[in-house]
């Protein structure tokens, strides 16, 4: 929570706390069982910093999960529907990229963030290039300058 922010607080109605009851005994996931906890603590008139220190959250994760509940109740509170960030690269153009390496065209992950860079228009951070080929089936070594012979 951001100073000066007003304080984020819940009511939750009888049939609200009912539910999540409901759900402490139906879901078996430690993230939801967090949550519903939480709520608990929450309904029960516990401060939004008391509960973030009980379970070992920042305040802002509490924040989040009051937003989430009030865009979609209890609900969407219970569900985890990340997705993830999409994909840069489609299947086409991972194709292409794993056709290039098979030919041998990179010698370095440089080489491979340089050729996505001018077929794709797609940028990678250096550091994630190795990170990024292994996802996508390639094999990748960072080498190792060799030893000088005397």
């Amino acid at each position: 929570m951001k100073k000066g922010e007003k304080l984020d607080r819940i009511e939750l109605s009888s049939e609200e706390y009912k539910q999540l009851l409901d759900a402490e005994k139906k879901y078996k996931s430690a993230k939801v069982y967090r949550r519903i906890q939480a709520f608990k603590m929450l309904h029960n008139g516990h401060l939004n910093k008391e509960v973030a220190e009980f379970f070992s959250v920042d305040i802002n994760t509490i924040s989040d999960w009051i937003s989430i509940y009030r865009k979609g109740g209890i609900e969407s509170l219970l569900s985890f529907d990340y997705k993830g960030r999409p994909k840069r690269l489609n299947e086409d153009q991972i194709l292409q990229l794993r056709n290039e390496a098979i030919k041998g065209s990179f010698a370095t992950s440089k080489d491979i963030r340089q050729y996505i860079k001018e077929n794709f228009g797609v940028e990678y951070r250096e550091d994630y290039v190795p990170k990024m080929a292994n996802k996508i089936g390639l094999s990748y070594r960072k080498t190792k300058p060799a030893p000088e012979k005397t």
